[in-house]
């Protein structure tokens, strides 16, 4: 299987209104770079599925993915997204367009100047909550105040999914969350077992069409419950 420079996943749950303009911006954005782009549609029952294999067969820099058996759930589309990955480095990117396609080129200079993971932070000295709800922000930014507090972490947003990272490393850490307590789950166990984080500044932005899907009580409970790897 020939390798690429790099791999974005793209978790997809009825994502239909915002996929084809962000492979657009994608497109734009790694145009010098060699780059493949993996859609996951994630059980969605709008027209993501058809239109993610519509997008690969008009661009062969895309693949799509299709889950229908087993749980939906962004943890479980990344986790396929990333079996299927070819890059030298991997990049989350999140299908409601919520992410700044412009980060990928700063977090790919920061992986080759050895970093093994980079996280998009939006706490971080010139990053930005944009217009993520004043409580949704308060509660990611403090749930990384206590990581920090806890674990020792040096990064400022561990709950953003939107990172990248040397493809190996996943190979060595287990993760276990199907949903979005994949993101910090991921930062926690990664810097336990000892490799090197860092961050680069962005701005969140809300969906741009669709339906959230996220429950703040869910969320809080699911992010909480990650603190039991202090034990082990």
């Amino acid at each position: 299987m020939d390798s690429v420079e790099c791999s974005i996943i793209v978790p997809a749950n009825n994502e239909e209104e915002n996929l084809e303009p962000l492979t657009d911006e994608l497109a734009k954005v790694l145009g010098g770079i060699d780059y493949e782009i993996i859609l996951v549609d994630d059980h969605s029952s709008d027209g993501t599925g058809e239109l993610c294999d519509g997008l690969a067969g008009k661009n062969g820099r895309i693949t799509s993915i299709h889950r229908s058996r087993g749980d939906n759930g962004m943890g479980n589309a990344l986790k396929e997204g990333y079996a299927a990955a070819r890059g030298r480095y991997v990049i989350w990117f999140m299908g409601d367009r919520s992410d700044e396609p412009d980060m990928i080129p700063e977090i790919l200079r920061e992986l080759e100047s050895g970093y093994d993971m980079v996280i998009a932070s939006r706490y971080m000295e010139g990053g930005s909550r944009g217009d993520l709800k004043l409580e949704k922000a308060i509660y990611g930014s403090t749930y990384t105040k206590l990581a920090r507090a806890i674990f020792g972490i040096p990064v400022h947003d561990i709950t953003n999914a939107f990172r990248g990272f040397k493809r190996e490393i996943l190979d060595d850490v287990e993760l276990e969350s199907e949903d979005f307590a994949i993101s910090p789950e991921f930062a926690i166990k990664a810097h336990m077992k000892g490799l090197k984080l860092g961050e680069v500044p962005t701005t969140y932005h809300n969906r741009r069409a669709g339906k959230a899907k996220f429950s703040t009580l869910k969320m809080s409970l699911r992010f909480l419950s990650l603190f039991k790897l202090r034990l082990i």
